[in-house]
């Protein structure tokens, strides 16, 4: 017996129940979750065995369930989780979270479900113990067109002011969004190491994000005033922040946000308060682009540039 959860552009998503003939081509109990462009070709299989914890296949046909690979990771232990994060719909190359007991979770970049499928552990920079991984941008797409953060009641849901929870249809994206900005927080409130996760189709690499407080030598940003206010646009246990005051000429003004504008998400996060908007922003490096959500759903990013040398001696 085959039931369709649900399909969502080009993904399809099929739990099998343990008694089908197709499960006994795995070798397992349990029921599928199966990741293909289509129900004809192949994709990536996560096999949920109750009591044992999630085993990864890479299958040459997922209508069937046929031509299987089991895929080795390297930390699984009995009771070990798999969610993917991020499916490119071009080459199926995917961003794997591995939840391992006791340990935390783990990152690994995974190719070829059709041919020879494997997956490689991503270095994670001064990874905190107990970590848990959010994917915090680009957000995903979700059911009605609207958008949220990754996750759901996780780390970041406390932290960070709660995250909307994803469906599994939702992963298989265009390959530009397998860029994105990895989180890794303790499983209580604390600190937060931001990634710039890249090249997952290439040479997969997450970089640790040195966060502004470490820059001293950056431009100011230029929100002059803020206030707190509402929106419907904010998410669900979070603020929006009224822009009252600019300044001239500042990394804000020349990304075109003015007096008056409302933002609801920084790099993706729910703002708990005035003060969690402008340490929002100095997490975000000197070096890239910071992602600002304003009501209505436009998106602006702020370029944040170092000061010239002339004002360094000033």
């Amino acid at each position: 017996m085959i039931n369709r959860q649900g399909l969502m552009g080009w993904l399809l998503v099929i739990t099998v129940a343990a008694a089908a003939p197709a499960s006994a081509k795995l070798g397992m109990s349990g029921s599928f979750d199966v990741y293909s462009q289509d129900d004809m070709g192949g994709g990536w299989v996560i096999n949920r065995i109750p009591a044992r914890g999630d085993m990864l296949w890479g299958c040459e046909d997922v209508a069937t369930v046929d031509e299987c690979q089991p895929v080795p990771l390297p930390d699984w232990v009995p009771a070990t989780t798999l969610n993917f994060i991020h499916i490119s719909e071009d080459s199926m190359a995917a961003w794997l979270n591995v939840s391992v007991p006791v340990v935390g979770d783990f990152l690994m970049a995974c190719f070829d479900p059709e041919g020879r499928p494997y997956c490689e552990k991503v270095d994670l920079e001064l990874r905190p113990p107990l970590c848990s991984l959010e994917r915090e941008w680009p957000d995903y797409d979700l059911v009605g067109g609207s958008a949220g953060a990754a996750g759901g009641g996780g780390p970041m849901a406390g932290l960070m002011g709660g995250a909307t929870s994803l469906l599994p249809e939702e992963i298989l994206e265009p390959p530009d969004k397998a860029d994105m900005w990895l989180s890794g927080a303790i499983k209580v409130p604390g600190p937060v190491n931001l990634y710039a996760c890249r090249e997952l189709d290439g040479d997969p690499e997450c970089k640790l994000a040195i966060p502004d407080w470490f820059l001293i030598d950056r431009e100011n940003i230029g929100f002059k005033k803020v206030e707190e206010t509402s929106s419907k646009d904010a998410p669900k246990g979070g603020v929006a922040i009224l822009i009252e005051e600019i300044e001239e000429d500042s990394a804000a003004e020349d990304a075109d946000l003015r007096e008056g504008d409302v933002i609801v998400r920084v790099g993706g996060f729910a703002i708990k308060n005035d003060k969690h908007f402008k340490g929002l922003l100095m997490q975000f490096p000197a070096t890239y682009s910071i992602p600002i959500e304003l009501e209505g759903g436009d998106r602006v990013k702020i370029r944040v540039k170092r000061k010239p040398k002339d004002d360094k001696k000033k």
